[in-house]
């Protein structure tokens, strides 16, 4: 939770650190988005392989620390590079989270019941989407961008230390990666897909995410209290709702059918979900923008815990901190290094023909480019139901 609502707040302060600073919207982007993921990139592979031999639940509460004290500096910074150095530090503590988070909830689960794991897990972390979001801009309107980022940053320390304390380390798989190991996951045509299916829907999503509280408040006039409570009450009460029912609900339909038939059902409820966020990008309507996104959100985060599921279940469990790191890369990194300063650019790029209604255009064009990633959950259903996936003898040792 606390990854998302440090992560997200940024988006309810870009008006405010843009008017401040004098700041193009691209620039904001880059700051909110690729700042974070310069570390992220780098540093997540390490993390995870360090996670593998059996240190992912020190390296857990280590990141939580690193990212706290890094969004609390974020408020103390008076310029441009104080500011992209803050969130350079968010995505290096974060960079040891994500995989070792992932590594640990898969270690206390079973593949049988992984999809529900993961579902529970993200629906819990979706809290972060009200509070990152709805409590952010709320603080942002009340107390200012500054002492925002500082008592938002400042609340995760405690929760380091009791992950510290009380957090209990998995025992760790043996073997590990090996030389030429590298290739042979890469090589895992169903990790693949996978990938590519998180890279394509991050870029879209965090570019619509961390510009949507920037949108409702130039396309509808709304401040940036306003914004930030309706569509952080919106989107993280939608995504938990589907987020928990997801992995269940995928299993009971599915019961018997695998992972195939886990991950059809992902691909048909990301697929269905898309429609709607083109209508709430589109429509002048307030009312049934915020109907759209609610719609969007529900549906889509229903594929989050069988397709963030999946990713430990189709490699072997000395892998899983690993793939689950490179997944991380994809959906993090990759997704928030490109996705906010891309459609900055383009709403720059628009502004001197659209003016304020620029972003919205750009935002418009995300929503159409978010059929793009259900094509990868396509294609990795159809193999796994035809029974010639990759990682087919991964699967049957994964249960240690």
């Amino acid at each position: 939770m606390l990854d998302y609502i440090d992560r997200l707040v940024f988006s309810t302060a870009n008006d405010a650190i843009k008017h401040e600073l004098g700041l193009s919207d691209a620039t904001i982007g880059l700051l909110g988005g690729t700042s974070f993921a310069l570390l992220y990139a780098v540093m997540v592979i390490p993390f995870a392989l360090v996670a593998d031999r059996g240190f992912a639940a020190r390296l857990a509460s280590a990141g939580i620390a690193i990212w706290s004290i890094a969004t609390a500096l974020v408020g103390r910074a008076h310029g441009v590079a104080g500011i992209a150095c803050g969130r350079i530090g968010v995505g290096l503590g974060q960079a040891a989270f994500s995989p070792t988070s992932s590594s640990l909830t898969a270690a206390y689960s079973t593949e049988a019941s992984r999809a529900t794991a993961f579902s529970v897990t993200y629906g819990i972390s979706t809290l972060g989407y009200v509070i990152g979001l709805a409590g952010g801009g709320w603080m942002v309107g009340h107390l200012g961008w500054r002492k925002t980022f500082i008592l938002l940053g400042l609340a995760g320390l405690p929760v380091a230390l009791l992950m510290a304390l009380f957090v209990r380390e998995p025992q760790a798989a043996s073997g590990g990666l090996q030389p030429g190991s590298w290739r042979e996951l890469l090589a895992n045509r169903d990790l693949r897909d996978l990938l590519l299916y998180g890279l394509t829907s991050q870029i879209v999503n965090y570019g619509i995410t961390l510009w949507s509280v920037s949108f409702y408040m130039r396309s509808f006039g709304l401040s940036a209290a306003q914004a930030g409570l309706w569509f952080g009450l919106g989107i993280g009460l939608a995504y938990m709702a589907g987020s928990f029912a997801g992995g269940p609900l995928a299993e009971r339909m599915t019961r018997g059918r695998g992972m195939g038939g886990i991950l059809r059902f992902a691909f048909w409820a990301y697929l269905l979900a898309q429609p709607l966020g083109v209508v709430q990008m589109a429509t002048h309507s307030l009312a049934l923008s915020l109907t759209m996104l609610v719609g969007t959100a529900t549906i889509s985060s229903l594929a989050v815990g069988p397709a963030y599921g999946a990713v430990p279940s189709v490699v072997p469990p000395e892998r899983r901190a690993t793939a689950s790191a490179l997944f991380s890369l994809a959906c993090n990194a990759a997704g928030i290094a490109i996705g906010p300063p891309l459609f900055g650019w383009i709403s720059d790029l628009l502004t001197p023909h659209f003016g304020e209604g620029a972003l919205r255009v750009s935002l418009l064009v995300a929503s159409i480019l978010s059929f793009w990633p259900a094509v990868h959950l396509f294609v990795l259903q159809r193999r796994l139901n035809a029974g010639s996936g990759a990682s087919r003898p991964a699967l049957e040792n994964v249960l240690r």
